[in-house]
């Protein structure tokens, strides 16, 4: 009988634990609008890939990287032009 109580204490105990609230799911405007935490889950994703890698959050944080580095990249500043008269050419 003593057996069974601790068991049944112990089952109960992680089935409360395993009762956690669900994380929120952001979308990739959230994401894009905060790179601090962007930047913290595509780290958590990318050190368990096989878990979380295709959680909604891990997509909508991984394509809002994707659009910050584009955004980035194309309004980077280029350099001027070392031809004198380029549309003399």
């Amino acid at each position: 009988m003593r057996a069974f109580l601790v068991i049944f204490a112990l089952g109960g105990a992680l089935a409360i634990a395993g009762c956690a609230p669900p994380r929120p799911v952001h979308d990739k405007a959230y994401y894009l609008a905060h790179p601090d935490e962007r930047a913290a889950a595509i780290t958590e994703c990318r050190d368990n890939p096989g878990a979380l890698g295709n959680t909604p959050n891990c997509v909508n944080a991984s394509a809002a990287d994707a659009d910050a580095e584009s955004a980035r990249f194309w309004t980077t500043k280029r350099p001027q032009s070392r031809v004198a008269n380029p549309g003399s050419l």
